[in-house]
C-alpha cells in the first residue's frame, strides 16, 4: 500500500507497530478497525468483561453468538473478530482488572492484583503505542503511569459520563 498524499509514509513501519488497546469496548473496537485499515498488523486488547447483549449493536466486533452462555470474553472475542476479518493479523487477548485508584482490595485478592499489575507492565513495556480506551478516568490512571515510566506513546480516548475527552 501506497499513499499518493504521503509517499514519504514508511508503511512497513506502520505494519510493524505494536499497539496495545486498553478497553474492547466501543472505542476498542472502532480503534482496532481503523488500526487494521491502516495496515497494522500487532493488536493486543485487554479488557476485563464479557460481551453482553446490548454490545453488538454498538461494538462492531462482537456478534450475538459472542453473548450466549454468559458472555464471551471481549478482549478474546475482539481479538478472534480481528482474525477472522484479516487472518494475517496478530491479535491477541488478555483478561485482566487494571487495578484503580480508590478502590479496596482485599486480601483475598492481593495475589491476583499483583499478577494483574505484574502483566499489564509487561504489555505495556513489550507495546510501541497504548491506547486507553477504558470507561473511567480511574482505569486509565495506572496505564498512564506506567506508560510513562516505559516512555511509551499513550493515547487517550475517553467518552463517559464523567469524561469527555477525544
Amino acid at each position: 500500500m501506497r499513499w499518493r498524499l504521503m509517499p514519504s509514509l514508511q508503511t512497513e513501519k506502520v505494519a510493524a507497530t505494536r499497539c496495545l488497546l486498553m478497553g474492547a469496548g466501543t472505542l476498542g473496537c472502532s480503534v482496532a478497525r481503523c488500526l487494521l485499515g491502516w495496515g497494522v498488523r500487532h493488536i493486543t486488547f485487554v479488557d476485563s468483561g464479557v460481551v453482553s447483549y446490548s454490545n453488538p449493536v454498538r461494538q462492531a466486533l462482537f456478534t450475538f453468538k459472542d453473548c450466549v452462555g454468559g458472555g464471551t470474553p471481549k478482549a478474546q472475542a475482539a481479538a478472534d473478530s480481528l482474525s477472522a476479518i484479516f487472518p494475517s493479523v496478530k491479535a491477541s487477548a488478555h483478561r485482566i482488572a487494571i487495578p484503580m485508584p480508590g478502590h479496596t482490595v482485599t486480601a483475598a485478592e492481593e495475589d491476583k492484583v499483583r499478577a494483574d499489575c505484574a502483566t499489564l507492565g509487561a504489555l505495556i513495556e513489550s507495546h510501541d503505542v497504548i491506547f486507553l480506551l477504558t470507561d473511567t478516568r480511574e482505569s486509565r490512571w495506572l496505564p498512564t503511569l506506567l506508560a510513562m515510566h516505559h516512555g511509551k506513546l499513550t493515547l487517550n480516548a475517553a467518552l463517559g459520563f464523567d469524561s469527555l475527552l477525544v
